[in-house]
């Protein structure tokens, strides 16, 4: 289950608590192999585990149906980053996602960029095309546990953006 490392420090009589940005966790149903590591999932200080899914190395959900749907984005010309999208825990540091997004409303063209995290379990934003929509956009996600999410903007006007 999830651990926060912390410790009270006392300095001029008045307590100082130092956190770990990140809790690690390990899920209390995995089984490692004799002889294996066991990889312990980075999590997200937003992390929700509401409705969180977990998936395997090709983003695919392990164990239940996926409950992430389409989510709403308005883009303008100026980047905005979008609500978050549904909870992703990454099954091993070599799992991947794909991000699918499509304009619904608007006509101006529309430039995306999807949330992954590269090795160290830092954020990063991959270029998930511009235009009208692209679809099977792959980012590297890790065993991290974080939400999807887009930031995107139009060169002028307002389009709407069905994403995923």
């Amino acid at each position: 289950m999830s651990q926060i490392l912390s410790r009270s420090v006392t300095a001029l009589s008045l307590p100082i608590v130092l956190a770990a940005p990140l809790m690690v966790s390990q899920p209390a149903s995995a089984a490692t192999p004799a002889g294996a590591a066991a990889e312990s999932t980075i999590v997200d200080p937003a992390f929700n585990p509401g409705d969180a899914v977990r998936v395997d190395d090709d983003g695919n959900p392990i164990g239940r149906a996926n409950p992430c749907h389409d989510r709403a984005f308005a883009a303008i010309p100026k980047m905005l980053l979008s609500v978050p999208g549904c909870g992703i825990i990454g099954a091993s540091k070599n799992t991947t996602l794909t991000y699918s997004w499509y304009r619904d409303r608007g006509r101006v063209g529309v430039c995306v960029w999807a949330k992954g995290f590269n090795s160290r379990a830092q954020t990063t934003w991959t270029q998930a095309g511009c235009g009208t929509g692209r679809r099977g956009v792959r980012v590297h996600w890790g065993n991290v546990s974080a939400t999807k999410q887009i930031k995107g903007m139009t060169a002028s006007g307002v389009a709407g953006v069905q994403w995923g």
